[in-house]
């Protein structure tokens, strides 16, 4: 018996509930088939096509039950493309299935019937070894309510995890399930600003060209670069700044005040460069100095000669992570070596977690840079929300001194095409001639 059939069957009859890890449901009664998931549905089996009896053996494809308290069953319909769970009571198992991990997935099920159901999620590591947590609460068990109903949860995976199955859960009567749906979902372009297509007023308005948001005012410190198609932040303070109705789209709260998995992911997307003096940590932010709360994202170079990305995520000066790429001043002395005359494109990712995690990718690369986390405090609890707008170079005094050709903000785990970020860098960098004013 492998590895992971020896520690699955440890876990078969469950274990408690990581009630620590519950994820957002929504169940929205129904009375006729809703559409499917736009992105690529994962479960290899989504039709029922085969479903056998864990007693002879775990499939590498379709599901298998597991009888847990007789006298129980699933029985089949091909050709209605449903199974139903009689019980007693009775789990339905996915076929181990790869799965990214930290990455916000979305699970969708039609149910019917007179049972009590629930839905977990059941994470394993690459050596198949349980991930931590390792169930997932997907939809508490209650008892069915009359009709059908169209189950819809989203929930971010496990850091560790490698691969996963969906079990279904019956007991003390029959759910009719079918339609099983589990998707990433792609990802929504927030902002997208490009010096070389500022807009009719460069030198006062920085244009976004999604539409969605109000132009960026340009600070005079500011200067508009025609000839390097970038904005020239050259002085203490100099930044490009949202209007206050706009500031909403860009709170991105993490699992410390949303719960543990219920975080927002989202991606920052730049192309800058560093020029002469010391560079701070707010070349893209949303951190009100009043409160100390907020994110931001850095390019920073500093007295010590090291440069780096930071980013941070805050509810006040104590409770806040701050992460380096590839380091931090006084733990390593790593530097990115970017702080050479040249434009360099820059992806970097929050999970959502607010913790030590996340990822940067430059130039292209598909290999995230090292990250060093700052040891003496992280953002254990409390809002990161605001009220102050989304700025470009600065937070209060300090901030980036250089010039900023594009930035970027997507929200989700997947951009473009459903990209990860470490496929987007590639996409994005086009081997040095990054694609401008489009996507």
């Amino acid at each position: 018996m492998s590895l992971f059939n020896r520690t699955r069957a440890v876990h078969l009859a469950g274990g408690p509930s990581e009630n620590g890890f519950l994820v957002t449901l929504l169940v929205v009664a129904c009375l006729s088939s809703q559409p499917a998931a736009s992105a690529e549905n994962l479960l290899t089996d989504p039709t029922f096509g085969k479903v056998s009896d864990l007693q002879h053996g775990l499939p590498d494809h379709g599901w298998c039950w597991q009888r847990i308290q007789t006298p129980c069953k699933v029985t089949t319909s091909r050709h209605q493309h449903v199974a139903t769970l009689h019980g007693g009571k009775v789990f339905l198992d996915s076929a181990p299935l790869p799965l990214a991990p930290s990455t916000k997935h979305e699970f969708r099920l039609q149910v019917s019937g007179t049972a009590t159901f629930s839905v977990e999620l059941l994470a394993w590591t690459a050596s198949g070894l349980p991930a931590q947590p390792h169930r997932v609460i997907l939809q508490k068990a209650a008892p069915l309510p009359p009709g059908t109903l169209d189950l819809r949860t989203s929930f971010r995976s496990p850091a560790d995890m490698s691969l996963g199955q969906i079990r279904l859960i019956a007991s003390q009567g029959t759910a009719v399930v079918r339609a099983p749906s589990l998707s990433i979902p792609i990802g929504t372009l927030l902002l997208s600003l490009d010096a070389a297509q500022p807009g009719p007023r460069p030198a006062t308005h920085w244009q976004d060209l999604t539409g969605q948001n109000r132009d960026l005012t340009v600070g005079e410190q500011v200067r508009y670069a025609a000839d390097r198609q970038s904005y020239v932040f050259a002085a203490a303070g100099a930044r490009c700044c949202g209007a206050l109705e706009d500031a909403p789209a860009f709170d991105f709260e993490t699992d410390t005040a949303a719960g543990a998995g219920h975080g927002d992911a989202f991606t920052v997307v730049f192309y800058a460069k560093l020029t002469d003096g010391h560079s701070g940590p707010g070349i893209v932010n949303k951190l009100a100095t009043a409160e100390q709360r907020g994110w931001a994202v850095g390019l920073v170079f500093d007295q010590f000669g090291l440069d780096r990305v930071t980013t941070f995520q805050q509810s006040n000066r104590e409770l806040r992570t701050i992460n380096g790429f590839p380091g931090l001043a006084g733990q390593t002395d790593a530097r990115l070596n970017v702080r050479d005359g040249d434009f360099h494109c820059f992806i970097v990712h929050f999970t959502g977690s607010g913790q030590r995690d996340g990822s940067v990718y430059i130039d292209g690369s598909t290999k995230s840079l090292a990250l060093v986390g700052w040891p003496f405090g992280n953002l254990s609890s409390g809002t990161i929300r605001n009220t102050t707008p989304l700025c470009i170079g600065a937070f209060g005094e300090r901030g980036f001194r250089g010039e900023i050709g594009f930035v970027e903000i997507w929200s989700g785990t997947r951009l473009t095409q459903g990209m990860t970020p470490a496929a987007y860098s590639r996409y994005r960098y086009r081997r040095g001639v990054p694609r401008r004013g489009t996507h």
